[in-house]
């Protein structure tokens, strides 16, 4: 029994020197060097942070250098390097006018004023800018003939053609021409007004063929009609065999990488954020008191003209491209626009030097000149359309004012 006292005495007192000497062995070495290893990543991880958040601060700064470095997109931007005179002097013209809108002067390739003025929608206070859109009326005949010249360049159709081989039910369609329809000297006739219902394409184009009438006196006369336009959209429809909205986008939208914010169809105007409101200028007076907003059945009422928006300067990019053989040879551009008078040929008013379009759809007007090289343009956009029916001498104004204005410093070619 004492033995069994004794050993249970050593046992437990085995157990008590063996439990200190490890407790003095972790508080006198193990928990200092696990409390230094939690120090040094502590500290070791406050470092990496640190170092991160430099790379990130700098990294940030290097970015913001390189924005400042990068150039800004022509025609994002307002602009205005005219002279302290020359601004007095073009205000004047615009606020004589009573111009809401926006207004691009170009000089050799370079703005030289860029300007929204007024307010694209009243209402919410929200001001006309450079990225404003508007509808460009009967300027989008320029577009439907160098897409149609596009096709007569790769031989699929041809000028002399006369246009009996697409539409056989036009009267004398046996001696009527594409030149002929291109330049309106068809004799065609339409005062038909727009639908009550939305159509399509094909109806858009049956309903010109059952309502047109033919008249011998004006065949080889000039007489603006709309509805040459709309036949000629609808031959490049068939010769394509893509809808005319199709073809427009793919083959001149596209190729300058312009978007639905920049250029598109009216049916998608309502949706842009940039949208314009169409204001009545009623009596000479421009005001924001009366709205019209144009149904869908007017949007789709005609085809090749009248329902295309852009901003001006995406106008600009367009047209520029037309004249500097972008989309078919310069060549073909010339045989295409034939007229050098001021006669209407190819979709514009062909003049020695310049070109010259206006268009108005639903209260909203474009004014457009452009240089024969295509380096000097006036376009003025408004979402308040006043006084157009002197649409040609304001044009020229403007056109002059872009070529001789003085500037406040030298301009260099963006």
């Amino acid at each position: 029994m004492k033995r069994i006292t004794a050993f249970l005495i050593g046992l437990l007192t085995g157990a008590v020197v063996v439990g200190a000497a490890g407790t003095a062995t972790y508080y006198g070495y193990v928990r200092p060097r696990h409390l230094a290893e939690v120090k040094r990543e502590a500290e070791k991880d406050a470092a990496d942070r640190s170092s991160l958040s430099l790379r990130v601060s700098d990294l940030t700064k290097d970015l913001q250098a390189a924005d400042k470095k990068l150039p800004v997109q022509p025609g994002q931007t307002s602009v205005n390097k005219l002279s302290e005179t020359a601004e007095a002097q073009l205000t004047k013209k615009l606020q004589a006018e009573q111009f809401v809108g926006t207004v691009l002067l170009v000089r050799n390739g370079t703005i030289i004023y860029h300007q929204g003025i007024g307010y694209a929608d009243a209402a919410k206070k929200r001001l006309n800018t450079v990225k404003s859109i508007y509808q460009i009326g009967s300027t989008q005949k320029s577009l439907t003939a160098i897409a149609l010249a596009q096709l007569i360049q790769a031989g699929k159709v041809h000028y002399g053609d006369n246009i009996h081989q697409y539409y056989s039910q036009i009267p004398a369609s046996h001696n009527i021409t594409i030149r002929e329809m291109l330049n309106m000297r068809s004799g065609l006739i339409y005062t038909l007004g727009a639908p009550k219902t939305v159509l399509t394409d094909d109806q858009v184009i049956q309903r010109s063929l059952d309502n047109l009438t033919y008249d011998a006196d004006f065949h080889g006369k000039q007489n603006y009609q709309a509805v040459n336009f709309v036949l000629l959209a609808g031959i490049i429809e068939k010769i394509s065999g893509q809808s005319y909205e199709q073809y427009i986008t793919q083959h001149l939208f596209q190729p300058l990488q312009l978007t639905n914010t920049q250029a598109g169809f009216a049916w998608n105007f309502a949706q842009q954020p940039n949208r314009t409101v169409s204001y009545v200028a009623k009596d000479g007076i421009g005001t924001y008191d009366k709205t019209i907003t144009e149904n869908l059945a007017d949007m789709r009422g005609e085809l090749g003209t009248g329902n295309i928006y852009t901003t001006p300067y995406a106008l600009y990019r367009l047209e520029r491209a037309i004249i500097q053989g972008k989309y078919t040879s310069t060549a073909a551009v010339a045989e295409l626009r034939d007229t050098t008078d001021g006669q209407y040929g190819g979709g514009v008013y062909n003049f020695p030097t310049y070109v010259y379009s206006h268009g108005v759809k639903n209260y909203q007007e474009l004014v457009f000149t452009m240089s024969d090289d295509g380096n000097t343009a006036a376009i003025l956009m408004t979402n308040r359309a006043y006084d157009y029916n002197n649409a040609l001498p304001r044009a020229r104004w403007y056109y002059h004012f872009a070529q001789t204005a003085e500037l406040a410093t030298e301009v260099t070619k963006s």
